[in-house]
């Protein structure tokens, strides 16, 4: 083998950095579980895709099978592109932070090992992981071959749309952790960012931009979305790619980027994931070497404090319980932190406001039958996309409370004050639902924003106030008649029962974070359960809701999502036009059966954690 051989081989397959990771993860029971997880999770997605495409039952032909192959194969490329999304982030986490705790990051720069091989090396050895859980996946998509409706070139294009995904996703999470930017929080913030993202940016596509430009072709955002891009490739008849005639007049890359969106979602992530590894490179010895001289030179001229330095004076402990008080008032007291979370609060209900102005004004085009029905599809978008991010970060947050504090030996330091299990846990829970308020408004106060619109444009005969919604009778008879655009009552019920859903995360995540010994451990969990929650109440309160009298919203207010749907929109169900007072007297009653459940559930669960507290610690310290 020549020099050239040597060097790539060394850099790439034979990278030392890369063996040690990989033979030690291999070795590891919880990465086992972790992809047997998947795995389940996975089968899980094939199966729910199977029911709702109609594919299960004892009339059920092949030929049917084939018809709904795309769809199921759709629900279950979709899937995994998500979960490649929430664990490839954190497989870096996890593996930065064990290297920042051991020190070993600092030892790595004192070896011969070049700049390339440290940052490929953290790559490439923790994407093995994320490649590895794609092709345990593999079988899946081989059964939904047999009955049809997939090509084999979908299949492939599914799993390399998901490995683009994982590689850029990935490379954002070594730069940041090779930079030393954050920390492990600042991964957790960039996984809810992801998130964020894929929601916020599927549902413009998909509610607005495609509607404005050319319907049923793909748009600016589609290559830059794994789902959009999937969705361009399998569901060609409804969302085919932009002809190469329309755009002819362009340059050959913005040709490209609009005409071959899988295409450009590969090249911008391999040069995206190159740009990063390669700046991370340039500089990761001189971050390694402490501040750097640019940062000495403005810390003298503006006399910015030492970070090491304590500078703040002490805070007095308010109320009855000092671990409410410190994760209520020491968390997210950074800068940034700071701005980040006023920054989504007053930047989503300005957001909300201006949408109703310009619903107001008629700026707003019709997307469906009337203008109301596009401001109902933006606020239900809007409020979908603040839900998600707030239960993400409770999830996160919550799922790293006392391992963190495990990890750092502040819990050691805990357990020798008069501070009882049940005082330190209620507090937990107390203190994260308190820091969580601000968030937990957002939604409430954009909700209530069009709420009160509809209320006051009643009184001031504003013609946006009232819309009209037609409905049939019992004897097929239908009638036409105004209706609010939504009912005052809606910001208060989503408030009933959305306080105590966040509390059923936090203390899920609380649960998983006390019996594990990691964060990662402990976030793969919580994620693993309120998804499977959050699913399962969806799909059974979505299907009871928008057909079942009565009963339907009760049961439809047991998960934020389908209950924002009905909140937002009740006439999309069919029994609503029929039993309008009852109705919404039904969606009242299951908003405080589902908060009286969800705190029910919460006490459960945090006396059970009170009970075990000490066996628990004990166990995982190893003397127990």
């Amino acid at each position: 083998m020549n020099s050239v051989g040597l060097y790539l081989w060394r850099l790439t397959l034979g990278n030392p950095m890369a063996v040690r990771v990989v033979h030690n993860g291999s070795r590891r029971m919880r990465d086992l579980w972790v992809r047997m997880g998947y795995l389940g999770a996975m089968i899980v997605l094939v199966l729910i895709g199977l029911l709702l495409a109609g594919g299960i039952g004892g009339s059920v032909s092949l030929g049917e099978l084939a018809k709904n192959g795309t769809q199921v194969f759709t629900y279950v490329a979709r899937g995994q592109v998500i979960l490649v999304c929430l664990l490839a982030p954190l497989f870096m986490a996890s593996a930065i932070a064990a290297e920042q705790q051991g020190k070993t990051f600092d030892i790595l720069l004192t070896t011969p090992l070049s700049n390339l091989q440290i940052v490929l090396g953290s790559l490439g050895g923790r994407l093995f992981f994320i490649l590895a859980l794609l092709l345990s996946g593999l079988p899946l998509f081989s059964v939904l071959l047999i009955f049809g409706g997939v090509p084999v070139s979908s299949v492939f294009l599914a799993f390399a749309t998901a490995a683009f995904t994982a590689l850029f996703v990935g490379s954002i999470a070594v730069a940041m952790s090779v930079l030393r930017i954050g920390g492990r929080k600042a991964i957790f913030g960039f996984v809810i960012g992801v998130i964020a993202f894929l929601v916020a940016a599927y549902a413009l596509d998909r509610v607005v931009v495609r509607h404005l430009f050319m319907p049923g072709y793909t748009t600016w955002l589609t290559p830059l979305h794994p789902m959009l891009v999937l969705e361009s490739a399998i569901q060609r008849a409804n969302y085919q790619p932009v002809p190469e005639s329309v755009v002819t007049a362009y340059p050959w890359p913005i040709r490209l980027y609009l005409t071959r969106p899988f295409t450009a979602f590969g090249l911008l992530s391999v040069g995206g994931s190159f740009a990063l590894m390669l700046a991370s490179a340039l500089i990761v010895r001189g971050v390694g070497q402490g501040e750097s001289r640019v940062m000495k030179f403005l810390r003298t001229v503006f006399r910015l404090p030492d970070p090491g330095e304590r500078t703040r004076p002490p805070r007095p402990v308010t109320g009855s319980n000092p671990i409410a008080w410190r994760e209520s008032h020491t968390r997210g007291n950074a800068a940034t932190a700071v701005l980040t979370r006023w920054g989504f609060a007053l930047g989503t209900v300005l957001l909300g406001v201006g949408f109703t102005l310009a619903y107001h004004v008629n700026a707003l085009p019709a997307l469906g039958s009337t203008a109301a029905d596009t401001y109902r599809a933006g606020l239900t978008t809007l409020l979908l996309i603040e839900v998600t991010v707030i239960l993400l970060v409770a999830m996160y947050m919550s799922a790293g409370c006392v391992s963190r504090e495990r990890e750092d030996g502040t819990l050691d330091i805990f357990l020798t004050t008069p501070m009882t299990p049940r005082l330190y846990i209620w507090g937990k829970l107390r203190g994260l639902v308190q820091f969580l308020s601000l968030l937990i408004a957002v939604p409430v106060v954009t909700l209530a924003v069009a709420a009160l619109y509809a209320l006051l444009g009643r009184f001031l005969n504003w013609p946006g106030a009232m819309v009209s919604e037609t409905f049939v009778g019992s004897a097929g008879t239908s009638s036409t008649r105004d209706v609010p655009l939504i009912f005052p009552e809606a910001p208060l019920l989503l408030l009933v029962m959305l306080v105590p859903f966040v509390a059923l995360v936090v203390a899920v995540g609380m649960n998983f974070s006390l019996k594990s010994k990691g964060v990662l451990g402990a976030v793969i969990a919580s994620v693993a359960v309120i998804g499977s929650i959050a699913l399962v109440l969806g799909l059974c309160g979505f299907a009871m809701g928008t057909n079942v009298p009565y009963l339907g919203p009760v049961v439809n207010a047991f998960s934020p999502a389908t209950n924002i749907l009905l909140l937002v929109d009740p006439w999309q169900a069919d029994y609503f036009g029929k039993y309008v007072g009852p109705s919404r007297v039904s969606m009242g009653v299951g908003a405080v059966f589902a908060a009286v459940v969800y705190a029910l559930i919460v006490y459960a669960l945090i006396a059970g954690m009170g009970k075990g507290f000490d066996h628990t610690v004990r166990k995982l310290a190893g003397t127990g």
